[in-house]
């Protein structure tokens, strides 16, 4: 219990706290910039964040094991360095794209700040939080991502709120966390760009992470979909209202993911299956629950407490991202502790197209009978027919291990001991 609570606050409630913390900055931003320009740093956070799943290539789910089952440091610095110069590819390849489409996307004479924001979204995923979480150093995070990032963030708040100009709130996120990678390369590496890998290396970089390139990059189109939608069923107030929704909603499902890294090592250490697999799922579902309720029966409040009356989204237009949220928090756990480590990458993918697929196909009857409203209850159409997805394949998987077994008692790693 004690290892289970450490874990839980190093690698859940610090990043947590951070990940949300901008929540309170980002009432400064609101407050200080008009409405087509709240909704052109939105269209920017929204493509930025498919750019961000595409730079980090999947290495949020495959890279932790690898770097936990290294042999030594000389390899994890290899593995780190092999991954970086992947991501760096993709990212510099990327992000020019995303812009282009932030800009045709953004409200007339906000284009450069939709790019500033997509090219600081993007860039997160260059973060090193994956590597940390495979090394089992929580303060590696807390020094090189939580701390810079408040900083930085608050940095540019605090310019926005003096000149009145919303475009130095990303470009001090950027910098940031441009400066804090290179910090964190000198203390830990003693290097400011990691060794250029041999192709060798890289080759098998790029073989490790396509399977999860796969399914976040599924997951990324999915959860990025809702705003750049409404810019083509709705006009520019009906877009920064429903970006206040969707942002209180992205922060609230950083929640799941802290959780989520808090519990994987945990739950997997024993083994696949057993009590800490149903604790998890356990956890997961509470979460999900009261996540749900909050953003139903809070969402409009905190709406106008974190980004002003005048950016109000409305209780209608939270009743699918409640349902979407309960959906994903009890999917992850399916994901990351039963269906990857088992390597049932492409169950999760086929369950995340086809999720996309009945979402896509349910936004258009939902948005002509909800107008705006109908583009979160599409995504949560999406999210619940992928975690149903995840419901079979994990039971699929369940039935197939059991099936051999003829001793009365359990063995192998499913059935290892719970504390």
């Amino acid at each position: 219990m004690k290892a289970f609570l450490s874990r839980l606050v190093g690698f859940g409630s610090l990043p947590l706290l951070a990940s949300l913390a901008p929540l309170l900055l980002l009432g400064v931003v609101t407050r200080s910039c008009t409405v087509d320009e709240w909704a052109a740093l939105s269209v920017g956070q929204a493509v930025g964040s498919f750019a961000t799943a595409a730079t980090m290539f999947g290495w949020q789910v495959v890279g932790p094991p690898a770097i936990a089952l290294v042999a030594d440091d000389e390899h994890a610095r290899e593995i780190y360095a092999a991954s970086w110069w992947l991501r760096a590819g993709v990212y510099v390849a990327v992000t020019p794209c995303a812009a282009v489409v932030s800009i045709l996307l953004s409200p007339a004479g906000n284009g450069a700040l939709a790019v500033s924001m997509c090219a600081s979204a993007a860039f997160a995923g260059m973060s090193m939080t994956w590597y940390a979480i495979g090394q089992g150093r929580p303060g590696l995070i807390t020094v090189f991502e939580v701390i810079p990032r408040l900083v930085s963030l608050a940095v540019g708040a605090a310019i926005v709120a003096l000149s009145g100009h919303a475009i130095w709130y990303p470009v001090c996120a950027l910098v940031g966390a441009v400066a804090t990678q290179t910090v964190f390369h000198r203390r830990i590496f003693r290097w400011v760009i990691p060794t250029p890998p041999g192709r060798a290396a890289l080759s098998r970089a790029v073989r490790m992470s396509v399977p999860g390139a796969a399914v976040i990059l599924v997951g990324g189109i999915r959860s990025s979909l809702p705003i750049p939608a409404a810019t083509f069923a709705s006009d520019a107030d009906t877009v920064a209202r429903l970006s206040s929704a969707d942002r209180l909603y992205r922060y609230s499902l950083f929640s799941t993911s802290a959780l989520g890294d808090a519990l994987q090592s945990w739950v997997l250490e024993c083994g696949i299956g057993g009590r800490r697999q149903h604790i998890a799922l356990l956890l997961h579902a509470l979460l999900g629950a009261a996540g749900a309720a909050g953003l139903a029966v809070v969402g409009p409040w905190a709406t106008v407490v974190l980004f002003g009356a005048h950016l109000e989204a409305t209780g209608d237009l939270f009743a699918g991202y409640a349902v979407a949220f309960f959906c994903v928090s009890v999917g992850t756990p399916l994901v990351r502790n039963v269906l990857v480590p088992l390597g049932q990458t492409r169950a999760v993918v086929a369950a995340d197209v086809v999720g996309l697929v009945c979402g896509v196909g349910a936004a258009f009857p939902l948005i002509h009978q909800f107008g705006a409203a109908g583009i979160p209850l599409a995504l949560a159409v999406t999210e619940g027919t992928a975690t149903s997805g995840y419901v079979l394949s994990a039971v699929s998987v369940a039935v197939r291990r059991r099936r051999p077994a003829v001793a009365p008692a359990e063995s192998g790693p499913g059935a290892a001991a719970d504390d």
